[in-house]
């Protein structure tokens, strides 16, 4: 018999660290030099708020540059940054920076916000939370699915990369490695799925869907 798929569910801490940036030289500055957890809190945690459909913008960083900057062109370049393609932040880091340090080359530097406007930089960790449900077969995993709240996906889908060190997510894990090779295709079609491109929600209901399928395959 598999291990079982131990489903958990997550909650943000944010944290201040009392750095706040009122241009793009000023974010540029700051961003060499804050944690890697302000960066995950950022562009990675974005994805635990509710939201409706997948945003324009997003991660913190594009929204301000975007909203209270008024740099669109700045904000598009960075929203073409997904974070998920990357395992390590001081990866994520090196490419916002690159991306921040050509735009500057190319324009001079844009306006200062008004105060009030600046970005803070806060920092982030995410406490785990067991659900007590488990599953060891199609059908115990689509029922948990269908119960679990959306940071569950976010855990396992999102932030798993960062945890495992690869680009896989735990689902896709689960699959390829607890089924002796019976569940390999819908491994991989969990792996294709794109983060970016998704709400922890609609992704779920994807997944849902995914597994669904699968069962009716067999």
């Amino acid at each position: 018999m598999a291990e079982p798929f131990v489903f958990f569910e997550c909650t943000p801490v944010e944290r201040m660290t009392g750095r706040h940036a009122k241009d793009v030289v000023d974010f540029l500055e700051i961003l060499k030099q804050i944690s890697p957890a302000s960066i995950f809190h950022h562009m990675h945690q974005y994805f635990l708020k509710p939201h409706v459909a997948p945003p324009e913008y997003p991660n913190d960083f594009t929204c301000w540059i975007a909203d209270c900057l008024e740099e669109k062109v700045l904000a598009e370049r960075l929203a073409n940054l997904n974070p998920f393609e990357f395992s390590d932040i001081e990866e994520v880091r090196g490419e916002l920076m690159r991306i921040i340090t050509n735009y500057l080359k190319e324009n001079r530097p844009p306006r200062a916000v008004r105060e009030g406007k600046e970005f803070f930089f806060n920092e982030g960790i995410t406490i785990v939370i067991p659900t007590g449900l488990q599953a060891t077969n199609l059908q115990e995993f689509k029922a948990a699915l269908d119960e679990v709240d959306p940071s569950c996906i976010y855990y396992h889908f999102y932030e798993a990369r960062l945890r495992l060190g690869r680009k896989d997510d735990d689902f896709s894990c689960f699959f390829s490695d607890c089924f002796g090779g019976e569940c390999a295709g819908l491994a991989e079609r969990i792996r294709k799925l794109d983060p970016y491109m998704y709400t922890a929600e609609t992704l779920k209901n994807k997944l849902v869907a995914l597994v669904a399928d699968a069962m009716e395959d067999k």
